[in-house]
């Protein structure tokens, strides 16, 4: 029997093999459908838009990593109007009272002069469905094929690091393009 020491140095080397093996280009590969999409959310913010930051339940580690890098107190930029899909939000949409959602679509027209839902994950459920509602909204969809909206497989076993991937992409298409790095479509 080998010592946990030994153990570890196997595993480490193991999981570095994996990830160098794991296709570093496979947004490059996508670059098509990618590409149109980031700029639409980045012409979305640059024209006076919020979005809503919101998961399925499995991905909701991801919103709070998001959350916690985008607008970093120890980074010297300037703040972007992403924000949580806070849970008193979440009560509104699930009530049972308000089928067609519009007390929360008051709410939200009351807060936000315009707003859309930047949800990742699955659409089985009524935050999924919310998202889908808005015309606007930056989707990053599981298992499912649509319209404006980046796609990934759930049993992808890189899921995690691709998702980590394509928002530090994000983040610095977005801020290239508020810096003037390239030129932004107008809406």
């Amino acid at each position: 029997m080998q010592s946990i020491n030994e153990w570890m140095l196997k595993t480490l080397r193991n999981d570095a093999e994996h990830l160098n093996a794991m296709p570093s280009h496979w947004l490059e590969i996508i670059r098509d459908t990618w590409t149109p999409l980031i700029m639409r959310a980045i012409s979305f913010i640059l024209n006076d838009g919020t979005f809503l930051l919101c998961t399925d339940s499995k991905r909701s580690w991801l919103q709070t990593y998001i959350l916690s890098k985008l607008n970093s107190l120890e980074v010297r930029r300037p703040y972007i109007p992403i924000y949580s899909f806070d849970v008193s939000l979440l009560k509104l949409l699930c009530s049972k009272k308000d089928s067609d959602n519009g007390a929360l679509q008051d709410v939200l027209n009351m807060s936000y002069h315009r707003y859309a839902l930047w949800y990742i994950g699955k659409i089985d459920n009524d935050i999924a469905k919310f998202a889908l509602e808005i015309p606007e909204s930056f989707l990053w969809v599981l298992d499912e094929s649509l319209e404006n909206s980046f796609m990934l497989q759930s049993s992808d076993l890189n899921l995690d690091f691709k998702l980590i991937q394509a928002y530090r992409i994000f983040e610095q298409a977005l801020f290239a393009g508020i810096c003037g790095e390239f030129h932004i479509e107008e809406r």
